[in-house]
């Protein structure tokens, strides 16, 4: 069903075209062969189309094709690739499993974003530092909500000094970042409830630099190569990080993270669709990634936060964020998969919109 839904929009992306690769093309392939096309079609982004347009060469078995690598050279070699920090993701020594406080420095650059309410500034949803100036977190933290400002080196929102550990080793932090945003960028192509969630992704802007001085306040690595991209994550361990809501059903004023396992496609679209895929449903876990079992699971309170997978960055073990926290079961922990929008189909929207 996805591949038929991607041939026929490619299809329609691709009339009247009028500028080809053609002949000087080395690779002209189906689109369904090239996972660049493929993301790209999903995107519903201007920028996109006009590239997949630019890379079309013609049609085999009545499928359209691309020259897939002009599409991976073109993200590869995106200007805006500078603009993220090649120091970013560092893993702390002190890696912590399943449902307990986190280390003070484990995930500096997490982000509390802070919404003005009728009861007043609240804290209800997370996002992540990817530079200086930009926080990455969730569209439905932003849409139709009054965004008053990011909070970054945050611990424990409850007290001013945050300390770990016992005497004589005792580890505290002061130093806070409250910053207003200047942007709030959702993704063109977002929807949200009471329909299907789709492309659950946003930006932040915000109005000055970060410090990175201070140990609190550091990048998280995104994939931006092809290999990082392209890797499966199904079966692997992914690590989330938030102050959303414990098995006590309170939200946690600490910082918490837990360990999850990433489910297959297949595993992914069965507990999406409940079990009732059909050929004509439409699969609507396109660009998401699914995670969690029994126990542990994000929840209410960890929206935009990351889900995160330790691997190489610039030949450095870090971590780096292929989700974004975006839905999941009511009741969290149940074993039901939580959903996370898949950041790295979504590489050529992020590139495209930060700017210096």
């Amino acid at each position: 069903m996805f591949l038929r839904r991607t041939v026929v929009l490619l299809s329609l992306v691709l009339l009247n075209c009028d500028n080809l690769f053609g002949q000087s093309c080395n690779d002209c392939i189906t689109v369904t062969d090239c996972q660049e096309a493929v993301e790209m079609v999903n995107q519903n982004d201007a920028a996109a189309t006009a590239l997949l347009r630019r890379a079309f060469c013609g049609f085999g078995a009545r499928r359209p094709k691309v020259c897939c690598s002009a599409l991976q050279a073109k993200l590869d070699s995106h200007p805006n690739l500078s603009l993220l920090p090649e120091n970013c993701g560092f893993i702390d020594g002190d890696r912590l499993i399943g449902g307990m406080k986190a280390g003070l420095y484990q995930f500096p650059w997490m982000a509390l974003i802070s919404h003005s309410t009728r009861s007043g500034l609240k804290f209800q949803c997370g996002g992540t530092l990817i530079n200086d100036r930009y926080v990455l977190t969730a569209a439905h933290c932003m849409k139709n909500l009054q965004i008053a400002g990011v909070r970054i080196g945050e611990y424990d929102y409850r007290t001013e000094t945050d300390c770990v550990g016992e005497p004589p080793k005792v580890e505290c932090e002061s130093k806070i970042q409250d910053i207003r945003v200047e942007e709030a960028i959702l993704h063109p192509a977002y929807s949200g409830r009471p329909g299907p969630v789709l492309n659950d992704i946003g930006l932040l802007r915000l109005s000055k630099k970060v410090d990175f001085t201070p140990k609190n306040a550091k990048p998280i690595c995104l994939p931006i190569s092809s290999s990082l991209r392209q890797r499966a994550l199904a079966g692997e361990n992914a690590t989330l990080a938030g102050w959303g809501f414990t098995e006590e059903h309170l939200p946690s004023p600490v910082l918490m993270t837990v360990n999850v396992p990433v489910h297959t496609p297949e595993d992914c679209r069965f507990s999406y669709h409940k079990g009732k895929l059909s050929e004509s449903q439409p699969d609507l876990t396109v660009n998401k990634l699914c995670a969690g079992e029994k126990g542990k699971d994000s929840c209410s309170g960890d929206s935009g936060g990351p889900l995160m997978v330790a691997g190489l960055h610039s030949g450095k073990s870090r971590y780096i964020q292929y989700g974004v926290v975006s839905t999941g079961p009511r009741n969290c922990g149940s074993g039901a998969a939580g959903y996370y929008t898949d950041v790295s189909k979504y590489m050529q929207w992020i590139l495209d919109t930060i700017k210096p």
